[in-house]
C-alpha cells in the first residue's frame, strides 16, 4: 500500500497540472476547431461547463491513452489511471470514493478498485453513469476505454452544479476487462436502500472511435433507458442508432460483455452507448454488437492510429455524446421505476 499511494500521489500532482491544461486548451477549441468559449472563473467544473463539448472529453482521452498507455487490470498503468481520475473528480469538486477489491480471475488474484463519485440531486432516486478505465495488455486502450473515461469525467463536470431530477453516481470501473470485476464488486457493495433506490444504469463502453453512435439494452432486460437516449438524440439532431432484431435477438440488444451485463442480471434498466461498426441508419442495415473491432484489444487502439485513419471521428463522437448526456442527466426520464 506504501506504493500505491506514494505513486499514485506522484501522479496525482501532475495529474492536477494537466487538467488545467486540458480545459484551457479545451476552452480554447484546440480539440474541436471551435473559436475560444468563455471561460467561467471558479472551480474546475465551471470552466469545464464553459468549454466545447466534447473538448474535455478528447482531451482527457488522449492524456490517458498517450500518458498512461496500455492499463491492465492490477498493473501499474492501471493504478496511475486511478489517481489520474480520482484527482480528476476532486479537481470538479467531487469526493471520491475508492473502493478496492481483490477477486478472482483466470484462476488468479486481481487486485483493483473502482472510484465512486455522488451528484446529488432532487430526488434520492439513482442513476448510475459507468466507464471502465482499465485496458488491453496491448495498445494504448484509446478508445476502449480510455474515450468513455474521458465522457464520464467531461460530464461530471458539466453538469456539477446543475440541478438533476435524480442523483447521479459515476463509476471509473477497475478490471473491466477481467470478467467486469468492478461493476460486480459495486454492485455486490450497494446497500438495500441503495439497491432500491437505484432504477438504471447507463454504460460508456468505447463510446467513440466505431463507423457510428449506437444505443444498446441487454437481452431480456427493461429497454425504456435506450429508448429514452433515442427520444432524446432525435430532439437534439444527434444521430444515433440501435440494432435491429437478428436470430434470435431482440431489436436494440447487445450481445458482448460490457460493464451493464450485472446490472441488467440485477433487473435494472441499462442504456451501453458504444461506437458501431456499421454503416446504416437506425432501422435499415444491421448494426453489429461490437464497435470497431479492427481496433478493440489490438495494438491499433492507439491515438495515433485512430486519428491518422479517421481524423477527426472520436472528436465529433464525444462532442455529440456530450451534448446528448447532458441533456439525459438533466431532464426527467420517461420511466423510472
Amino acid at each position: 500500500m506504501g506504493a500505491l499511494s506514494t505513486r499514485g500521489g506522484k501522479l496525482a500532482v501532475t495529474a492536477a497540472a494537466v487538467l488545467v491544461l486540458v480545459i484551457g486548451l479545451a476552452a480554447g477549441g484546440a480539440f474541436n476547431g471551435c473559436r475560444p468559449a468563455t471561460v467561467r472563473s471558479g472551480r474546475p467544473s465551471a470552466a469545464v461547463s464553459g468549454t466545447p463539448y466534447g473538448g474535455v472529453a478528447y482531451a482527457t482521452a488522449k492524456v490517458i491513452a498517450q500518458s498512461i498507455g496500455k492499463r491492465p487490470a492490477d498493473s501499474w498503468g492501471e493504478i496511475h489511471a486511478r489517481a489520474f481520475i480520482t484527482n480528476a473528480f476532486r479537481q470538479y469538486g467531487y469526493f471520491p470514493l475508492l473502493q478496492e477489491f481483490i477477486a478472482t480471475s483466470g484462476g488468479g488474484r486481481v487486485h483493483s478498485g473502482n472510484i465512486v463519485a455522488v451528484k446529488e440531486g432532487q430526488s434520492p432516486r439513482r442513476l448510475i453513469v459507468g466507464a471502465h478505465y482499465d485496458s488491453a495488455p496491448v495498445g494504448q486502450g484509446y478508445t476502449d476505454n480510455a474515450t468513455g473515461v474521458g465522457l464520464l469525467l467531461e460530464v461530471a463536470g458539466r453538469i456539477k452544479k446543475v440541478p438533476t431530477p435524480y442523483t447521479i453516481v459515476f463509476v471509473a470501473f477497475g478490471a473491466g476487462e477481467d470478467g467486469r470485476l468492478g461493476a460486480r464488486y459495486y454492485l455486490d457493495s450497494l446497500s438495500e436502500p441503495e439497491r432500491r433506490a437505484t432504477f438504471g444504469m447507463i454504460d460508456l463502453d468505447a463510446p467513440a472511435g466505431g463507423d457510428q453512435l449506437a444505443v444498446m439494452s441487454r437481452a431480456g432486460g427493461a429497454t425504456w433507458l435506450r429508448g429514452d437516449a433515442l427520444s432524446a438524440a432525435d430532439e437534439l439532431g444527434v444521430k444515433l442508432v440501435t440494432s435491429p432484431a437478428g436470430p434470435g435477438r431482440p431489436a436494440g440488444t447487445v450481445a458482448v460483455p460490457s460493464d451493464d451485463l450485472p446490472f441488467a442480471g440485477d433487473g435494472l434498466a441499462t442504456a451501453v452507448f458504444i461506437a458501431a461498426d456499421a454503416r446504416a441508419s437506425r432501422g435499415q442495415r444491421p448494426v453489429q454488437t461490437a464497435p470497431a473491432p479492427s481496433m478493440w484489444d489490438t495494438p491499433r487502439d492507439t491515438v495515433g492510429y485512430v486519428d491518422r485513419k479517421y481524423p477527426g471521428r472520436v472528436r465529433d463522437q464525444l462532442r455529440d455524446l456530450s451534448r446528448l448526456l447532458e441533456t439525459l442527466l438533466t431532464s426527467k426520464l420517461g420511466r423510472h421505476t
